[in-house]
C-alpha cells in the first residue's frame, strides 16, 4: 500500500496510442489518496484521502508502468500506469517518495511478465482450439454416415516405425475417433482412428480394430511434471504392440474411457457367444458318436450290412440263374432264390451255433448237449458217472 499518492486522469479519453505519447497528453489531478496493489492478481485500489465512508475504487489491472524522468538529482516520482481498464487505461501517479514510486515500478514489472505469459498462452490455446476444432469438423464431415465419436486434445505414442520396437515416440497429436459397426443386428466390428493435426483428415495416420481381451489401463498421475497431459492409458491387445494414449482434458478423457470400454466389453462377450456355441456343437457331435457306438446302434449296423449284403446277393443269384436258363419265369426265380437264403439262414444259424458252443466249452469249462445226452443212456450210475468225468476231464459229481 502507498499513501499519499496524487492521481490525474487524461484530460481527454485517447485511444491506445496514448499508452506511447504519454508526454503530449494534459493531464488533470483527480484525487490523492492511498493506493492498494494486489501481488496476485495485480489490482490496483485506490481510496481518496478524508473521504470517510467512502469506498475504494478498483483501477482495474496493473499491466506496466514507466518512471517519468526527472532532472539529474531528482528521484523519479511520478510514473505512468496502464492498466486493464477499458475507459481510463492510462493514469498517472506521482509518490510521495522515490522509494515508493522504485517499489511500485517493480511491482508493474512483475504485472508485466504475467501479462505476456498470460496472453502467449491465451494465443497459444485459443491458436490450438481453433486447429483442434477445424480438425474435429472435417472428421464429422468426412464420416458423416458412421456418426463418429471424435475425441480432441490426443496425443499417441508407440513404437518407433524407423527404430527398435522398444523404443517409444510421439506419433502424432489429433483426435481419436470411435467408429461403430457398419453391421446391422450384429456386433461386427468396432474402429479406433487416430487423426493427426498435421495431416490431412482424408485418412487416419493410425487405426486400430477393437478386438477381444483389448485393455485400456490408466496411468498414475505423478505431480513431477505439472505441463504434462492430465490423462494417460496405456492401450495394448493380443496382436498389437502396447500404445500410450494422452488427453490434455480429464472430462473427454472420461467420456473415451467409457466409450472405448462399452465396446470392448461388447467384444469379450460376442467371444464368449462364440465359443460356447463352438463347445456346443462339439458336444453334440460328441453325443452323436457316443450313440453310434451303442450295443443297439452297432446291432443296427450289422443288420443294415447284411440285408444289403442279402440284396446284393440275391441280385448276383438272379443274374447266374438268368443266365443259366433265361426262359424261366420270375416266379421260379423267386422260388430258387427262396430256397438258397433259406439254406443260408439255417447253415448260418448252425455254424452260430456251433462257435457258441466251443467258445462255451474253452471259456467256462461246458460240455456239447449231444455229448451228455450220450452219457444219459447209461444203465448204470457209475456207468453214468464215470462219462461225465471223461467229458469234464475231472470229477464234479463226487459220490453219489
Amino acid at each position: 500500500m502507498f499513501s499519499n499518492v496524487s492521481i490525474s486522469l487524461p484530460a481527454k479519453v485517447r485511444g491506445p496510442e496514448a499508452e506511447e505519447e504519454w508526454q503530449e497528453v494534459d493531464w488533470v489531478t483527480w484525487s490523492t489518496g492511498s493506493v492498494t496493489v494486489d501481488a496476485q492478481s495485480f489490482i490496483i485500489m485506490f481510496k481518496p484521502s478524508g473521504g470517510g465512508s467512502v469506498k475504494a475504487k478498483t483501477l482495474g489491472n496493473l499491466v506496466r508502468a514507466a518512471g517519468v524522468g526527472a532532472q539529474d538529482d531528482e528521484e523519479v516520482t511520478t510514473v505512468i500506469v496502464t492498466t486493464s481498464e477499458s475507459l481510463h487505461k492510462t493514469f498517472r501517479c506521482t509518490f510521495q517518495t522515490g522509494e515508493d514510486a522504485d517499489a511500485f515500478l517493480d511491482l508493474a514489472k512483475q504485472a508485466e511478465e504475467a501479462y505476456e505469459a498470460a496472453n502467449k498462452y491465451k494465443e497459444s490455446e485459443d491458436f490450438d482450439d481453433g486447429q483442434a476444432a477445424r480438425l474435429e469438423s472435417s472428421i464429422r464431415a468426412k464420416l458423416a454416415e458412421r456418426w463418429p465419436l471424435v475425441y480432441t486434445g490426443a496425443e499417441l505414442y508407440g513404437p518407433d516405425p524407423n527404430g527398435e520396437i522398444t523404443s517409444e515416440v510421439l506419433l502424432g497429436r489429433g483426435a481419436m475417433v470411435l467408429l461403430d459397426s457398419e453391421v446391422k443386428n450384429k456386433v461386427g466390428n468396432y474402429e479406433l482412428l487416430f487423426y493427426c493435426e498435421d495431416e490431412d483428415a482424408s485418412k487416419p495416420s493410425r487405426s486400430f480394430s477393437i478386438s477381444p481381451e483389448m485393455s485400456l489401463a490408466r496411468q498414475e498421475d505423478t505431480d513431477e511434471d505439472e505441463e504434462g497431459p492430465a490423462v494417460s492409458f496405456i492401450l495394448k491387445g493380443p496382436t498389437m504392440a502396447a500404445h500410450s494414449l494422452c488427453f490434455e482434458d480429464k472430462l473427454t478423457a472420461g467420456h473415451f474411457a467409457r466409450d472405448f470400454r462399452v465396446r470392448s466389453k461388447l467384444m469379450d462377450m460376442s467371444l464368449k457367444t462364440v465359443r460356447g456355441r463352438a463347445a456346443a456343437q462339439d458336444l453334440r457331435k460328441d453325443i452323436e458318436s457316443l450313440k453310434q457306438r451303442s450295443l443297439a446302434a452297432r446291432a443296427w449296423t450289422v443288420t443294415r450290412y447284411t440285408l444289403l449284403l442279402a440284396f446284393l446277393l440275391a441280385v448276383a443269384r438272379t443274374g447266374q440263374l438268368y443266365m443259366q436258363d433265361s426262359g424261366r419265369q420270375p416266379a421260379e426265380y423267386i422260388q430258387v432264390i427262396g430256397s438258397d437264403l433259406w439254406h443260408a439262414v439255417v447253415l448260418f444259424v448252425s455254424t452260430s451255433t456251433a462257435i457258441g458252443a466251443k467258445a462255451c466249452e474253452v471259456t467256462f469249462g461246458t460240455v456239447a448237449g449231444a455229448d451228455l445226452r450220450q452219457c444219459t443212456r447209461e444203465t448204470s450210475v457209475p456207468a453214468m458217472k464215470r462219462c461225465i468225468d471223461s467229458l469234464l476231464s475231472y470229477p464234479i459229481l463226487g459220490e453219489l
